[in-house]
């Protein structure tokens, strides 16, 4: 393996070390010299481009939260207006498949409530859009969305293995009740 050369190449290596070690270990499960290790860098190197293991953390979350935006452009999924029980599965794999994303967004909001600001996430415009209906109403609606789907990464085979449901069936209940919600009274 090539060392990183480079503020960019550091950089990139240092963001995806940090990913692949959240989506193993949890965000609290490693330290900067662990992501120095699995970058192949100095830690010194982490510190000095990015600061903290919280400002690592930070940037990874915003850059993952852009490759989820570019993930659902990408995805041809419509990104305004109603959204149907098809599309939301179709979000909802597209999470699942992102665990470093939603894992470290979860240990933000629940470790620093005031570093959670609403809009700062790329993930949160987007969402907003095709949750909200034209008005721009909805709010409770798309929160309640919004909760539903992070519940659902988080607890959701864990609590369809403990009741005997089917996965599958719970997650396609889950993207109706996500695509009611958000598409409001019919």
């Amino acid at each position: 393996m090539t060392k990183p050369r480079g503020r960019e190449q550091v950089r990139s290596a240092v963001l995806t070390a940090t990913s692949a070690l959240v989506a193993e270990r949890g965000p609290d499960g490693f330290s900067v010299r662990d992501i120095a290790a699995r970058a192949g860098v100095n830690h010194a190197l982490v510190h000095r481009h990015f600061g903290t293991k919280a400002d690592v953390l930070e940037q990874m979350l915003a850059a993952d939260a852009d490759a989820v935006v570019s993930a659902v452009v990408e995805s041809g999924l419509p990104t305004s207006g109603e959204a149907g029980a098809d599309v939301v599965a179709e979000l909802l794999d597209l999470l699942a498949a992102r665990p470093s994303y939603w894992r470290t967004l979860v240990h933000a909001v629940l470790d620093s409530p005031e570093a959670a600001v609403p809009g700062t996430a790329s993930t949160t415009e987007l969402f907003s859009g095709l949750w909200r209906d034209a008005e721009g109403e909805g709010a409770v609606s798309t929160s309640v969305a919004g909760v539903t789907v992070l519940g659902w990464l988080i607890f959701g085979e864990f609590m369809a293995d403990a009741t005997g449901a089917d996965v599958v069936d719970v997650r396609r209940a889950i993207a109706e009740q996500v695509s009611s919600l958000i598409s409001g009274p019919s």
